[in-house]
């Protein structure tokens, strides 16, 4: 790869590409940050110019995402995994239960660690017998009388499906592991009571984490919590209760403008529609590639794709290389192909694969 001159096409599922307009921002302050002769990486989290990043990037996401004054929003440490420790910990006691939706490998760990704390804690849906290809429906039948939250996985990066429709209970608080799609489309704050995702998809580097909670839905637990666990702590420290990972916060304060600049999530999402429709529309047309998940569950983020023929797989990711695509092969367990196509990923960029898809089936065929 190092024989390109320019910018490739890079399909990896995470860390993803970030919008060149952002990197371009990034590289021209990167040595003098507005005139303080310092870089973001190396200025004090506790002074002002850091100070501003911060509280910019927050407010942006609020006007984002319309988030309700109730609701906080904090920067955490750990990356999205932390957070499969921190939630139950936080909002479970003792014999406490919550229910998991279980739709892929990241649902899944997050439903094993929380048993490490809290063996009563319940799946009501396990999507292996689909491969996990199959989506709930879920409403507040499926929910057990006794759990203190429901957890979802809203978009599963690995197999390519989501929650077309986010569900709407009434009878348990909704926890979402946002990681693969936060921005990506319009939400309502309201159905969750905790949203949460690692920045390394549509928002910025890796390493840094956004937790968004209902403040007023957050109980008072009776057991000692970590402190970089420990929801209450971190938002009443502003987020800096110890150093965070400030160029990362930074990063994804220019990426939240950037959106804004687009027109904000609703015009993402409608562009990444469009995009995702096209490499759609092309392989279900397509007798020599497909797309396994049905319709009505596919990701607009990450689309799983397969050729009829397994045994040239490497041939066609070989090829994807020396075409300029990056992160084309599908995940360890899964194989096949990916396409990771976040709101970083320009239109084009669908067009140029679609049209070495199709000319690899011409030629094959």
């Amino acid at each position: 790869m190092g024989s390109f001159t320019h910018r490739i096409y890079n399909f990896n599922a995470g860390p993803a590409m970030l919008p060149t307009p952002v990197l371009e921002e990034a590289k021209e302050e990167f040595l003098n940050f507005r005139g303080t002769g310092m870089s973001v990486m190396e200025m004090s989290h506790r002074e002002k110019p850091f100070q501003t990043i911060l509280d910019e990037s927050i407010a942006d996401l609020r006007s984002l995402l319309s988030i309700p004054d109730n609701f906080a929003v904090v920067y955490f440490p750990g990356g999205a995994t932390l957070q499969f420790s921190a939630l139950p910990l936080n909002y479970l006691q003792e014999g406490d239960s919550a229910d998991f939706s279980l739709t892929g490998v990241w649902s899944n760990k997050a439903f094993e660690e929380a048993k490490k704390f809290y063996p009563n804690v319940k799946s009501i849906f396990d999507g292996k017998e689909s491969k996990f290809t199959a989506i709930p429906k879920l409403t507040d039948a499926h929910i057990n009388k006794d759990a203190k939250y429901v957890y979802i996985t809203s978009n599963n990066t690995i197999y390519g499906t989501r929650y077309k429709e986010i569900p709407k209970l009434k009878n348990a608080p909704l926890f979402a592991d946002m990681t693969s799609e936060l921005l990506s489309r319009k939400l309502n704050i309201n159905d969750f009571s905790v949203i949460f995702a690692g920045a390394q998809k549509n928002i910025g580097p890796s390493g840094l984490t956004i937790v968004i909670f209902d403040r007023e839905k957050i109980p008072n637990v009776n057991h000692p919590i970590p402190n970089l666990m420990n929801l209450k702590l971190m938002d009443k420290n502003g987020s800096l209760y110890n150093t965070p990972p400030t160029y990362s916060i930074y990063i994804a304060g220019l990426v939240f403008k950037y959106v804004k600049k687009l027109g904000g999530v609703s015009a993402v999402e409608e562009i990444n529609e469009r995009k995702a429709n096209k490499l759609y529309d092309f392989l279900d047309q397509s007798t020599y590639f497909y797309a396994p998940v049905p319709k009505e569950n596919r990701s607009t983020m990450n689309v799983v794709f397969r050729s009829h023929d397994d045994s040239r797989d490497k041939e066609i990711l070989d090829e994807f290389e020396k075409q300029g695509f990056a992160g084309l092969k599908g995940y360890r367990d899964v194989g096949g192909f990916r396409a990771s196509i976040y709101n970083a990923m320009p239109e084009e960029g669908i067009d140029a694969l679609v049209s070495f898809l199709k000319e690899f089936e011409r030629s094959k065929t």
